[in-house]
């Protein structure tokens, strides 16, 4: 029977070969010239009749399947996962920073709040951490985070903490983190801090010219490099077993020299040996100007993703390329190791991928009490107040957090990115409110990035990548 409805699906070329990606089996398929015509050809019904779309079909795929209605399956049980499945717990113990960071969404160049003295009584605290033990019956590992500001101004507070969860956790596993400017993790405070299970991030964001570019003190406008850097190789030295819990957290500037990045991490072997460094771009989220990339940087940046590629199939050392890459190709590997399972199809109420239950995963309480989805989103947003200590979750607002899809519901039923979007609410935030103008612009960004993905698994699989490739890459 002739269809009017065209599959779900998006075709592409790469190197002269022709693809499909199917939606609904989230697989790409190889086919020849004519099929790619017939599939792009604007009246869906003349691909019937042709023998190697019905042998597709036969096989399941380039159905018309889509969903009906744009509804999260999760919505139906969020009290039962926020009543007794939350996973962790992030308290702010300061608004105030000894830092001023030019990127930092606290800065003034967001649409935020800014750097202030508020702070997190332990009174407050130990009311987040109760909250969190007690929703959290059906999860046997929580772990809560300490967040400024510069959340070492209160060191003495975040000891008290773990302190107390450590003896009121019932039996359950209990870990804690914190991500500090490293200006404070000195030799005193460091052993303060050992004996506890708890993961350092350090905020590091290259060599003394690019760090200091961007994060000074607060006092007096100096660079900050020499403080954190002396500070971290004084207490590796004296305190060797807390590199095991050490990170570093490097936000690249893309108006700088990407190679000079790499450099620097590769001649302080010593210093980053053992600890992984997480690179991450600006946020343009909720920002007054968006941030642009210079030429350079764009070219230092690609040339060293091709650099990543090769190693990851074997034609170049480890030495020879970034660990600040890796990152950017983890949404490749998730994809390649996922595409080899069968999955159901999409249901006729479903919601595409991207946001998670909103508080489930990272519940940000802000130091005068309110929840809100995560630490990401902006705190002078309304849509993004959640709840509070005084009066639990705020259901209404969570379950909308959680639907974003419905704004865009005609556009979603059919985009391909359906099952491998990454937008959530704070994506479609526009300060004030959730907007369709806002996640439309969003929805570009990820189909554009999508099809780029799709193109690079299919040049690896063509130049032999397998599975075992990417399990010694990421390692």
């Amino acid at each position: 029977m002739l269809t009017e409805i065209k599959p779900l699906i998006h075709t592409f070329k790469n190197m002269s070969q022709f693809y499909f990606f199917d939606v609904n089996k989230n697989k790409i398929i190889n086919i020849d010239e004519e099929t790619y015509r017939a599939l792009n050809d604007p009246d869906p019904t003349l691909i019937e009749g042709i023998p190697v779309i019905r042998k597709l079909q036969s096989q399941g795929y380039l159905s018309v399947n889509r969903a009906q209605e744009i509804k999260h399956a999760n919505g139906e049980i969020l009290e039962e996962l926020l009543g007794y499945n939350l996973k962790k717990i992030i308290l702010q113990v300061t608004q105030n920073c000894n830092f001023r960071c030019n990127y930092c969404v606290y800065s003034g160049s967001y649409v935020n709040r800014v750097h202030n003295n508020k702070r997190m009584d332990f009174a407050v605290a130990r009311k987040g951490i109760d909250f969190l033990i007690a929703h959290s019956k059906d999860a046997q590992e929580i772990d809560i985070g300490f967040y400024g500001g510069e959340p070492l101004l209160e060191i003495d507070l975040i000891i008290q903490c773990m302190d107390y969860a450590i003896q009121v956790a019932e039996g359950k596993n209990v870990s804690f983190s914190l991500t500090t400017n490293g200006s404070l993790l000195n030799e005193t405070n460091a052993k303060k801090l050992l004996g506890y299970n708890l993961r350092i991030t350090v905020s590091l964001d290259g060599p003394q010219e690019v760090h200091d570019k961007n994060r000074t003190f607060a006092s007096n406008g100096c660079g900050t490099f020499n403080t954190v850097y002396n500070n971290i190789k004084r207490i590796v030295q004296k305190y060797p077993s807390i590199k095991q819990n050490l990170s570093f957290s490097m936000v690249i500037d893309p108006t700088a020299q990407f190679s000079c990045l790499d450099e620097f991490i590769g001649s302080e072997e010593e210093f980053f040996n053992e600890s992984s460094v997480i690179g991450s771009f600006i946020s343009n989220a909720y920002r007054n100007e968006e941030v642009r990339f210079s030429e350079n940087f764009i070219g230092e940046w690609e040339y060293s993703r091709f650099k990543y590629l090769l190693f990851v199939l074997g034609k170049v050392s480890k030495a020879n390329n970034s660990q600040l890459i890796r990152s950017s190709y983890r949404e490749h590997f998730d994809y390649v190791s996922k595409s080899h399972r069968n999955i159901a199809p999409i249901a006729k109420a479903d919601h595409h991928s991207g946001p998670c239950v909103p508080g489930q995963i990272r519940l940000f309480m802000s130091t005068d009490a309110f929840f809100y989805p995560c630490e990401r989103v902006s705190e002078t947003s309304d849509i993004m107040r959640i709840g509070s200590i005084e009066e639990g979750f705020y259901f209404d607002k969570i379950e909308e957090l959680l639907n974003v899809g419905k704004l865009t519901e005609d556009n979603c039923k059919d985009c391909f990115a359906f099952r491998n979007c990454k937008i959530c609410a704070s994506l479609s935030d526009d300060g004030t409110k959730l907007s369709r103008e806002t996640k439309l612009k969003a929805c570009q960004d990820v189909r554009y990035n999508l099809e780029e993905v799709l193109k690079d698994v299919v040049t690896l699989k063509e130049c032999g990548l397998k599975k075992e490739m990417i399990q010694k890459a990421m390692s």
